[in-house]
């Protein structure tokens, strides 16, 4: 009697802790939604104080999107440092091949703050970059809530000491044109290339450019290591297949050739 009880206790135990795990594991880290759109409908307020529909932010356009808080100390910093490394160097143009959109996950934040924040950023961008490319935008709580959900990110709020902070992954999105999640690129260092072909990918709603369809022939995208690699069995392939059909074509007509002689 007693071991059962004991049993029936040992058992309750492990349940909840791996309850606790479970709960901590889906607050805090991204859960993949490729191919799910966001909803446009959900309206924020940019660093300009005008508010707006996500659809109109994105102006039928590729978009990296970023999820932060403006008053961040830890990770929020080096992530929107790489992205402004990442625009930088990028070499699309923005605004016109691209959006970004920065939404704060603390609903405290307001268009002051999101003003600040995108001033210190765009500093750090020295090529020509019209402003109006990367909003910071700010929201409700219900709406911060629907667009993280969306895209799989979860957070969890800590309050330590009487001040009030975040935990959250770091990562950046690209949307498709229409809203659709098309890429999801982790840490706070980014490669252009990596970023060019997301949204390149992103853009294929509408017909692209030749050298757009090139780049993304020879290289896809790595779901485990989350960067872009040279698919060198497929570009070998061809260049094979080319070599065997150019020797044919030589062999056929080398052939047509001794034929026609040995008909003279």
């Amino acid at each position: 009697m007693l071991l059962k009880l004991y049993l029936i206790l040992l058992t309750l135990v492990c349940y909840t802790t791996a309850q606790e795990i479970k709960n901590n594991v889906d607050q805090i880290g991204v859960y993949e939604h490729l191919g799910n759109t966001v909803p446009l409908h959900l309206t924020f307020t940019d660093e300009y104080n005008k508010t707006k529909t996500l659809e109109e932010f994105i102006r039928n356009k590729p978009t990296v999107l970023t999820l932060n808080y403006y008053s961040c100390k830890a990770l929020c910093s080096p992530l929107l440092t790489g992205v402004s490394h990442v625009l930088n160097k990028l070499d699309l143009k923005p605004y016109v091949d691209y959006n970004v959109l920065t939404i704060s996950i603390d609903p405290k934040d307001d268009h002051q703050t999101a003003l600040a924040k995108k001033q210190t950023h765009l500093k750090m961008i020295k090529k020509d970059f019209p402003p109006q490319t990367w909003s910071f935008l700010t929201g409700t709580q219900e709406n911060i809530n629907q667009i993280s959900d969306a895209i799989g990110f979860k957070y969890k709020k800590r309050i330590k000491d009487g001040v009030v902070d975040y935990l959250h992954p770091g990562v950046i999105i690209v949307l498709s044109p229409n809203g659709k999640i098309s890429r999801y690129l982790n840490g706070v260092d980014y490669l252009p290339f990596d970023l060019k072909l997301a949204l390149l990918e992103a853009k294929e709603e509408r017909v692209g450019p030749t050298i757009a369809k090139t780049l993304l022939f020879c290289f896809a995208y790595d779901a485990k290591s989350k960067t872009y690699v040279f698919q060198a069995e497929k570009v070998i392939g061809i260049l094979m297949f080319l070599i065997v059909a150019i020797f044919f074509i030589y062999l056929v007509k080398t052939g047509r050739k001794k034929q026609e002689k040995d008909d003279e």
